[in-house]
């Protein structure tokens, strides 16, 4: 297979000089911050088209979000018929149609989330929105039918994804669901260090050649893109790039989201509108500010939403 190596980032040098001794603190970090403002990294065309109907899920989880209820089974009925086949989207239309007292529709959509891919039976088990459901002998059955299950592969991922490279994106994606509590500064600090003992490995297994699907280099993508540094989000975007060649759904946006995060850890204006920051007045996450020569259409040649479409806050 062709390896993947970390993409060079391009530093625009504004002095080839040393700083002198007698710099100050504050000096340096001005001009380190400058040097961060000043990095580049290069254009990449689409990796792929965006997946079908992935604008009407945008749209219905706008909708869940605002509340909007009898607005999002239509367009998971549309997304569906358009040919997204994605777990998770037919678990979020189960648990519409269940809060609206639609039993029936909502254990149809929870068949299709298993048939491609959900498998949490541990959340489903305990989610609220599927409360109405718990007692009905359909929902007990699929419950014992899970665990039994093969693990899935995303639809046009390319399957048999590396079993290590999984767990470690599970992992991943554990570290970062909520607690019973507010996640403490703490517990971030110990997410870091597990973060970055992810990437140690994740780079390991690359290099002895074991990413093989778009699963697993969409695995790897997501692991570094929870790094922090300008090529920790280099490399995310080259191995979503590679998984979006690949045929993995979300390698697309994910290709996207490393690129804009990329450029918010470098002081500039994201391209796409993916990302969001904390803002210490308001207690909010924010969209980060946006190129404003980012076109429409550019946008939805990655699969993002229209800049006015695109949430203010999360």
């Amino acid at each position: 297979m062709r390896f993947l190596t970390p993409c060079v980032l391009l530093l625009a040098v504004a002095c080839a000089h040393s700083p002198a001794p007698s710099a100050t603190p504050a000096k340096a970090a001005k001009a380190a911050k400058a040097a961060k403002a000043a990095a580049t990294l290069p254009a990449m065309e689409p990796p792929a088209t965006p997946p079908p109907g992935w604008l009407m899920l945008y749209r219905a989880d706008t909708l869940m979000r605002q509340g909007k209820y009898a607005e999002v089974l239509p367009l998971y009925q549309q997304a569906w018929a358009a040919g997204n086949r994605k777990g998770d989207a037919a678990y979020a239309a189960a648990c519409v149609a269940a809060r609206q007292g639609r039993k029936d529709e909502a254990m149809t959509w929870l068949e299709r989330s298993v048939e491609n891919g959900f498998r949490d039976a541990e959340w489903m088990k305990q989610d609220e929105d599927l409360s109405s459901l718990r007692e009905l002998p359909a929902f007990i059955a699929l419950l014992a039918r899970i665990p039994s299950r093969p693990p899935h592969a995303e639809a046009g991922g390319g399957g048999g994804g590396n079993p290590e490279l999984q767990r470690l994106v599970d992992e991943d994606q554990a570290d970062r669901r909520p607690p019973a509590g507010p996640i403490t500064p703490d517990h971030w600090k110990q997410i870091a260090e597990r973060d970055q003992q992810r990437r140690q490995r994740v780079s390991e297994l690359l290099d002895a050649g074991a990413a093989k699907t778009g699963a697993d280099f969409f695995a790897a993508a997501l692991v570094f893109q929870h790094g922090n540094t300008l090529e920790d989000y280099a490399r995310a975007r080259e191995l979503a790039a590679e998984a979006a060649r690949r045929g993995h759904p979300r390698g697309l946006w994910l290709t996207a989201a490393a690129w804009d995060r990329w450029l918010m850890k470098a002081g500039q204006p994201q391209r796409f509108g993916t990302q969001y920051q904390f803002g210490k007045a308001t207690g909010k996450m924010s969209l980060y500010p946006v190129d404003p020569s980012v076109t429409d259409a550019e946008r939805e040649r990655w699969g993002v939403p229209p800049l006015a479409e695109l949430r203010p806050e999360l």
